[in-house]
């Protein structure tokens, strides 16, 4: 992908700027994450097989010395895949960057720099992915400036995102939890035609200890209406309950490229308003947890509601068994779901997790009107920086009328492994 070399040069040539090979990181940590599959894979009236290797890496390096920059860190996460077996696209050898940047401050830290490819996740924003600059400059008295410029990051599996974009925020910022910002979002295709214009608000306050209010409103300049609102309180009167209430509007069809053929058929507006309440009454013991929103569309109105407890008891809580179940019901269809799972603690380095679920369709899809899905695994703290997790899953649905799968997971997490660097 031509993006992906964008946001890897951009960093490999920051890192021959700093200092001309003298910087030194003082800090640098690493993790990995080794997933090896097996399943059946029915198609074409043939079972192949299939058996997928992932690798999941990231890299850091932090406190890096050198004469430009302060507070310099790199951060790189990737994943490759080597699949052997019989792969349903034929492609036996996958791979991506998912982050890949060098951050770094100057004049007295008012400004940071990140270069590189990257999530903006503020204002109108919202987690965008792009390959280029991102400055941030802090004025004083808690006010700001940020902005972005650079190419969006096509998805390994998805569609173009555009070829151009930019974007800036101005922002007061009392503390972490209280923030303000008015923001602007443009991004461009081909010929510099507007994919995406968004002007919005965004908000985060907490007016008492116990009482913290957001929210988000995005206009699309393109299209002269409403893309998204949000809007949320949360309340937390002691430690042992929380609730917060909550009101989501989107179109659907505006955060789709124009030119796709889903934005034509996309919804244009969604409605969710409703509420989330989180009850411990014995903080060591007990969770319960409950939900429910009413839901809108053109199809007409629909609810989703759900609850789940967690009981824990023995040495340390050691031993956990929940149950969880959720109701969807919308108009042309909906679901029940019921789900039983546990945890064992065996020794201090070997745990049990099973997981078991059902689903119940209010309409049945090739015939079946069931679904459904279990699992076991078998967590081994092989080291401290390392683990391994064995899974075995079984499960039933209307696309595969049984399933058994295999999954074994090697899981690295270096912390501060090295000190003091010196290419």
């Amino acid at each position: 992908m031509a993006t992906s070399r964008i946001g890897a040069r951009a960093v490999v040539a920051c890192l021959v700027g700093l200092g001309g090979g003298t910087a030194r990181a003082e800090t640098v940590t690493a993790s990995s994450t080794t997933i090896v599959s097996g399943q059946r894979d029915p198609r074409d009236g043939t079972v192949h097989t299939v058996v997928p290797f992932l690798e999941l890496v990231s890299l850091r390096a932090a406190e890096i010395n050198n004469p430009l920059l302060d507070d310099t860190q790199i951060l790189v996460s990737g994943w490759g895949e080597a699949v052997a077996g019989d792969p349903r696209d034929g492609k036996s050898a996958l791979g991506d960057v998912d982050v890949a940047y060098l951050q770094g401050a100057t004049w007295n830290r008012r400004i940071t720099l990140r270069l590189g490819r990257q999530f903006v996740f503020s204002g109108t924003a919202a987690n965008l992915q792009l390959d280029g600059l991102a400055p941030t400059l802090r004025v004083g008295a808690g006010f700001g400036l940020s902005g972005f410029v650079g190419v969006p990051v096509t998805p390994r599996f998805g569609y173009s995102r555009g070829e151009f974009t930019s974007g800036a925020r101005v922002f007061w910022s009392r503390s972490y939890e209280s923030e303000v910002g008015v923001s602007i979002l443009e991004i461009l295709g081909a010929g510099r035609h507007v994919l995406r214009r968004d002007a919005g608000v965004d908000a985060r306050y907490r007016l008492l200890d116990s009482l913290a209010l957001s929210g988000l409103l995005r206009w699309s300049l393109a299209e002269t209406r409403m893309a998204e609102a949000d809007a949320a309180a949360n309340w937390r009167p002691c430690r042992y309950v929380d609730v917060t209430a909550e009101y989501r509007r989107t179109a659907p069809d505006l955060f789709l490229p124009r030119y796709s053929l889903f934005a034509v058929f996309a919804q244009e507006t969604r409605d969710e308003f409703g509420g989330f309440v989180s009850l411990r009454p014995s903080l060591r013991h007990l969770d319960v947890q409950g939900d429910f929103h009413e839901v809108h569309d053109s199809s007409g109105w629909g609810w989703n509601t759900g609850g789940k407890a967690t009981l824990r008891f023995g040495g340390g809580g050691g031993t956990r068994v929940g149950v969880e179940s959720r109701r969807l019901k919308i108009p042309g269809g909906g679901y029940l779901m019921g789900r039983a799972f546990g945890w064992q603690t065996v020794t201090s380095r070997i745990r049990v997790v099973v997981d078991f679920d059902v689903y119940g369709l209010d309409q049945a899809i090739n015939g079946y009107d069931r679904s459904f899905f279990g699992s076991g695994s078998l967590v081994y703290d092989v080291a401290p920086a390392w683990r391994a997790v064995l899974t075995g899953m079984d499960n039933v649905t209307p696309y595969a009328t049984h399933q058994i799968e295999g999954l074994l997971k090697v899981i690295y997490d270096g912390g501060r492994v090295v000190k003091e660097v010196t290419p």
